[in-house]
């Protein structure tokens, strides 16, 4: 799935740079009328957005560099949740962040993993429409770094979580998700040697829980060439 994913987003990206780079050439042409101009803006826009949908397909297929080094994980979910603050206070949402002092370091992608934490705490936002209580821990257990992402929002089916690390599959509304943001995030977890699971009561919330590895093994997926 991810060679295909790959092949796909490549494929789609020279036309893709095409068509936006003619759209916004006529943008800058002064004799282009007001509804025109109008409709140029909406297929920039629309080009935009495949664009932000093909480097996420691409990030999906591994086929974006990584780039390790120490990491604080306490330090990466406060940068992450600082994106949300004005959101938190328009929704509704409590924060409570309960980090454990002192975490040791990790070798890891600090961009990817900021981009795992913000996927997540998108969802929970999402998943609270009428605010609620937003819980993110960390603690170390038995060699891994653990992290925690709890919300008290509407919560999953067992059926929809079988299914939540799956490309493309998604529960929101027509344009507002790709289906994309949970798989790239297992992938990522993954690609650093960890897992990621998830447990929710429909009416009572989920949490989703990321292990990673203290002493990562290098493995398979590691190799750009995978």
């Amino acid at each position: 799935i991810g060679q295909l994913a790959a092949g796909v987003a490549h494929e789609l990206n020279e036309p893709l740079s095409s068509i936006l780079g003619f759209a916004q050439l006529l943008q800058h042409e002064a004799a282009l009328p007001a509804s025109g101009r109008k409709d140029i803006e909406r297929i920039v826009a629309a080009a935009l957005h495949a664009r932000e949908i093909i480097k996420t397909l691409l990030l999906f297929a591994r086929q974006t560099p990584t780039f390790k080094g120490p990491v604080d994980l306490n330090r990466v979910i406060l940068g992450a949740i600082d994106l949300f603050q004005h959101q938190f206070e328009k929704d509704g949402i409590e924060l409570r962040c309960e980090l454990c002092p002192g975490l040791p370091a990790l070798d890891a992608d600090a961009g990817q993993l900021t981009q795992v934490l913000v996927n997540l705490v998108v969802n929970a936002v999402q998943a609270m429409p009428r605010g609620g209580r937003l819980l993110i821990q960390t603690r170390v257990e038995d060699g891994y770094l653990l992290c925690a992402v709890e919300d008290t929002g509407v919560g999953m089916t067992e059926e929809v979580q079988n299914r939540l690390f799956l490309p493309f599959f998604t529960t929101k509304e027509v344009n507002q998700g790709t289906g994309l943001g949970l798989p790239v995030a297992h992938g990522i977890v993954t690609s650093h040697g960890g897992t990621i699971e998830v447990a929710s009561t429909p009416g009572r919330g989920s949490t989703f829980t990321i292990r990673l590895p203290l002493d990562p093994t290098p493995g398979p997926e590691k190799n750009p060439r995978a």
